[in-house]
Order: C-alpha cells, then structure tokens, then sequence
C-alpha cells in the first residue's frame, strides 16, 4: 500500500545490476490492437496520447489509488513513452463497479483491455499492490502470445515471497495498522471525517484483495525487470528485491532508494530517469 497522491520531488538514489543482456531496446510499433469494448475503456486511460510514441508503460497503482498517479509521468519519460494508467474496480470512472475480489477475473479485464486499447511493444509498472496485479497481467498477456517487453516493480517484493497483510475488521484499528506498517493515510485526509468515509472502503478493499492474493509457480516474465524498494521498508526486504531475479527472463536491475516503502514517490524524477533508460536499453 502507498500514499494517497505521492507526488513529492526527488533525489537522488543508487542501484545495483543483475547479471545478463541489455536491458529493452524500444521496437517498431506493431499491428494495432482489436477494438475496445466499454469495459476495456475504463480499466485503462492515457492522458497525454503520443502518436509517435514506440513503447507504452501500463501502470497499476498502488491500494486506495487511482489512476490520476500516474498522469504526471508523461513529460519525465519523453516523447519516445507513451503513459497508460490502470483504473481498479470501485474508484474514478469504475466508481459504480464493486471492488476487485478474484485475481483471475481482475487478471482476465486487464489483459482484454491491454489487447484492446494499447498498440505496439509496452511495458508494465506496479506499485505495492499495483507490482502483483502487473506481474499477473504480465502472465496473461504472455500465455496469449502478447510479452511485455520490460517490468517495473515499486515496493513489492517478488510475488512469491510477498508478505501478507491481515486486514482488521474494525475501521480504526485499521487505520492504526496501516500508518504503523507504512504511514499511508495523509493527515489531510484523516483530519476530514467524509475523506476517510470515502478513502477507507477503497483502502480496505485493495488490502483485503492484497491479502488473498497467491502465487502459482510456473514461468515468469521473458523480459528483463527492473525493481525499486526503500531502503527501509518493511514490506520489501534485500532477499525479497533480489528475488525478482527468479521471474526476469532478461537482464534484472534493482535500486534500493532512501526512505519507506513511499521511498519511489521521494524520489520520483530519479526513479523516472532510470526507468527512462531501462526502457531504451542503456546499461
């Protein structure tokens, strides 16, 4: 789980390599997808289109996010990138959809929309819960015959050795619990009684599909992976970072950044810059 609106400026942070090849040089766009149907529609939006982009980034959020997190990314990652953001059940234009409960289904909508909507190469980000959903669609997608050509993994350890987060059934105690584990809940929005009306039930639900969520070994990602965590966080020890080494099929890069398990939106702009590179298939 993450901040509400992690869009603090940054710093800068250091990282340590992977054996392997290259990371992913950006390709020719391809066929276009099949058309979209209105599900697909809602499940992914990009705010800044990029006709002559090469490569798309898919991102997934973090729990009680949505997709506004990410809209800012377009500028950082150049002209080259073009920005789609993942939209959960239950929040901004899914609002009248009931929250996420089964992996394979919340799988299963991702994927059609990616078929559907993003044209050419694309890679995936995902932040906390947004790192388990990517990986599963990641999957997906590749069972299809449809690869990411790189993953970005932010504050989620290698999905099998994610820790598990019981959720409290009282909304106070979870409250406690989630700023003693991560400090999530911005004071500006515990401070309002209608903010944390409408926040809680959105964070409960994503923590609640967090914790159910299982791994089924099998094949990884054929692509190499790229994986941030704070150098303090919690949720995301050394082995676990180093774990996604296990699911890259390329090269893996992993940075440790200063701070918790926010240390991604501490240091933004870095963290953009390296994915920028990653991306393009700069050592």
């Amino acid at each position: 789980m993450d901040r509400l609106h992690p869009q603090d400026p940054l710093d800068d942070a250091t990282g340590a390599t992977g054996r392997g090849p290259a990371g992913t040089a950006l390709a020719p766009p391809q066929a276009p997808p099949r058309p979209a149907g209105p599900a697909a529609t809602t499940a992914l939006t990009c705010s800044m289109r990029r006709p002559g982009a090469r490569l798309r980034l898919v991102c997934f959020p973090h729990s009680g996010a949505g997709p506004a997190v990410f809209h800012r990314w377009a500028h950082p990652l150049g002209g080259e990138v073009e920005v789609w953001s993942a939209t959960m059940p239950g929040r901004a234009g899914r609002a009248q959809e009931p929250f996420a409960t089964d992996w394979a289904r919340l799988t299963t909508e991702f994927a059609d929309a990616v078929e559907a909507l993003v044209p050419g190469p694309y890679a995936l980000f995902g932040q906390s819960l947004g790192t388990a959903v990517a990986f599963e669609v990641g999957r997906e997608l590749t069972r299809r015959g449809r690869p990411p050509v790189h993953f970005v993994a932010s504050a989620g350890a290698a999905p099998d050795v994610r820790p598990v987060f019981t959720v409290p059934e009282d909304d106070d105690a979870l409250i406690a619990k989630v700023d003693a584990h991560y400090g999530g809940i911005p004071a500006a929005v515990k401070a309002v009684p209608e903010l944390v009306a409408y926040f809680l039930p959105v964070l409960r639900a994503d923590l609640e599909l967090a914790a159910s969520y299982r791994y089924t070994p099998g094949p990884g990602l054929p692509c190499p992976v790229t994986a941030f965590a704070g150098d303090a966080d919690p949720t995301v020890t050394e082995a676990g970072l180093a774990a996604w080494r296990r699911h890259a099929a390329g090269d893996c890069e992993v940075h440790r950044l200063p701070g918790g398990h926010f240390a991604f939106a501490g240091h933004e702009d870095r963290g953009l810059r390296i994915i920028a590179r990653r991306l393009r298939g700069r050592p």
